[in-house]
């Protein structure tokens, strides 16, 4: 059991736990909002918690840049930029989200898409907040505790409403309050975060430092600016199909999403281990073997995970769903699928850019595809058809992978065979989607033929078990 006494890979598997633990509960708990409560107080439910991602631009990416920053420094520095981290990010938080929730007030005037409450205001706080402390924490190397913060936070107070639902004496209130219910149990999560660094003896003799200000800025401007990309990319759909196609649709979008989202948990833990890794790594050669085996690591185990199951997501979707199972819902999880593990994989890579300080790359990535996905989009609002959006978010995740496969080829091994590989995974999915069993069997088959090819087993030896 040599990968248990190794110390990297005991901290992808405390940040992966609470992933785990979410994929049980996500399985228990929708059928119980979809059967239970109205499609439309679900929706709205969904929506709320969209909302709360704006936090993810709003934190300006404050506690992923300390994190990097942090790393061989000596504690009283790393107090300091934690402090002063924490501070920004507190001015901010307050500021964006008053701001955020008087928008979305004026927005709720003129187009009643989800019930507005002062709530957004605090969730959207936490979550701010909640983001750079995460980063922090997990900067000074604290995995396990952070593994039990974000089941908390992102999994937990999505799911114990739908749990409390069915207590009958309680019933109509929880269903009246399930956001704020969520809110209190994200509260009790970031309030864990501060005790851990009040533990750690960092709010001890502190003081605000300005003149990381200039850092911040230059590193938090490519960040930001991604992040407002990933945010209209993974939830502006669901807001257009809200509005123009309706609550149901949207249940049954953003199922099949939450579903294959799931699997980000793996790509999400490795990113989390490896980016303070790879900062305090200064030759090429010492990260292209880093992040190879890593990267190659999460390719080969999730890319086999999906293929051996593709046969059952049928039969297990109705037997969970039952009367909510439709075959969109299978079709649209499979195209879901496959864009998450893309996804997963382009994120991987832009932890390299990070932790390289070529996050601009990344930018100008998106920028370009930016325009033509809107455009993209409105097509879909036109024909009204939700796998339109899908399809659309599929080749734009394809098309940029290839490319950032090709920015980062001297980091990775075999980057040739690995556009090969990407290639026949999507195929597989796409070739059952439209139930073409014997190419999706044979192109799994040449998959697993260059998976040999590849060989980067000497890298996960050493990154993964040895001690």
């Amino acid at each position: 059991m040599g990968f248990l006494s190794n110390k990297h890979t005991k901290n992808i598997l405390y940040t992966v736990f609470p992933g785990i633990l979410s994929i049980i509960l996500t399985f228990f708990t929708i059928p119980i909002f979809i059967n239970l409560i109205p499609k439309e107080l679900y929706a709205n439910y969904l929506i709320q918690h969209f909302i709360l991602t704006l936090g993810m631009i709003f934190n300006f990416q404050l506690g992923k840049i300390a994190s990097i920053k942090i790393q061989n420094l000596n504690k009283k520095i790393k107090k300091n930029i934690i402090f002063t981290t924490i501070f920004y990010t507190a001015i901010s938080g307050i500021f964006s989200s008053v701001s955020i929730y008087l928008i979305l007030l004026i927005f709720s005037k003129y187009f009643k898409f989800f019930d507005l409450n002062i709530s957004i205001i605090f969730g959207l706080f936490f979550t701010i907040l909640y983001i750079t402390l995460e980063y922090i924490v997990r900067g000074i190397r604290g995995f396990k505790s952070t593994s039990l913060t974000n089941l908390l936070f992102y999994s937990l107070s999505i799911s114990i409403p739908g749990i409390l639902i069915l207590f009958k004496d309680y019933n109509e209130y929880i269903i009246n309050n399930l956001f704020n219910i969520s809110v209190l149990i994200k509260l009790f999560s970031l309030l864990l975060l501060f005790i851990i660094l009040f533990k750690e003896n960092y709010f001890k003799k502190v003081s605000l430092n300005f003149n990381y200000r200039k850092t911040f800025i230059f590193h938090s401007k490519w960040m930001t600016l991604n992040s407002i990309y990933n945010q209209v990319y993974d939830y502006f759909d669901k807001y257009i199909i809200k509005l123009s196609i309706g609550a149901t649709m949207l249940i049954n979008y953003s199922i099949s999403q939450q579903i294959a989202a799931k699997m980000t948990i793996f790509s999400n833990a490795i990113i989390s281990v490896i980016l303070p890794k790879l900062s305090i790594r200064g030759k090429t050669e010492e990260k292209k073997k880093i992040f190879s085996a890593n990267f190659y690591m999460f390719y080969f185990l999730t890319a086999s995970i999906i293929i051996v199951t593709l046969p059952f997501y049928e039969i297990v979707l109705m037997w969970w769903l039952k009367d909510g199972y439709s075959k969109e819902i299978l079709d649209l999880f499979k195209i879901f699928l496959t864009l998450t593990f893309l996804g997963s994989c382009s994120n991987i890579i832009i932890s390299l850019y990070e932790a390289t300080s070529i996050e601009k790359k990344n930018t100008k990535l998106e920028s370009i595809t930016f325009l033509p996905f809107l455009i993209a989009l409105f097509v879909g609002i036109y024909f009204k058809n939700i796998f339109y959006f899908a399809i659309i978010l599929l080749i734009k995740e394809f098309i940029l992978l290839k490319i950032r496969i090709f920015q980062i080829k001297k980091f990775i091994l075999n980057f040739k065979l690995l556009i090969i590989q990407n290639f026949l995974f999507t195929s597989v999915l796409l070739f059952s989607l439209i139930d073409f069993n014997f190419m999706s069997i044979f192109a799994a088959f040449i998959m697993i033929v260059i998976l040999t090819l590849i060989k980067p087993f000497k890298f996960f030896k050493k990154e993964f078990l040895i001690k």
